[in-house]
């Protein structure tokens, strides 16, 4: 059997990768002004969560559902495939196994419709 994603990477692919992610978007000029006023080290944590969720590990998210947490803000297809690139990129530095990269890639490309809102 082959072991969950959360199980073959533990803490690289969550909270490193939550840190990546945000790492970027923060220096993103045209996605770092939807995290203005925002507690960043509480979105890391929910991502953290989110992504231990999503790639096999325990039910330990207990943030807001995403498409009530995107909803006030206007985000576009663009704005999500930007994201998407930088999730990417980041999977890359933490050298994950390119099929692994597509897994997670696709898994989160899935929730697209619930934080798309313009």
């Amino acid at each position: 059997m082959t072991p969950s994603l959360y199980v073959k990477y533990g803490s690289r692919l969550t909270t490193g990768l939550s840190e990546l992610i945000y790492d970027r978007l923060l220096a993103d000029a045209e996605l770092a002004p939807f995290f203005e006023h925002i507690d960043i080290d509480l979105l890391r944590e929910h991502m953290a969560d989110f992504l231990t969720v999503v790639t096999g590990g325990p039910d330990i998210y207990r943030g807001r559902n995403i498409r009530e947490a995107h909803r006030n803000f206007t985000i576009t297809n663009a704005h999500f495939d930007r994201l998407m690139q930088h999730i990417e990129a980041a999977l890359h530095e933490l050298a994950l196994d390119p099929a692994d990269i597509s897994t997670v890639l696709e898994t989160i490309s899935g929730t697209r419709s619930d934080i798309v809102t313009s």
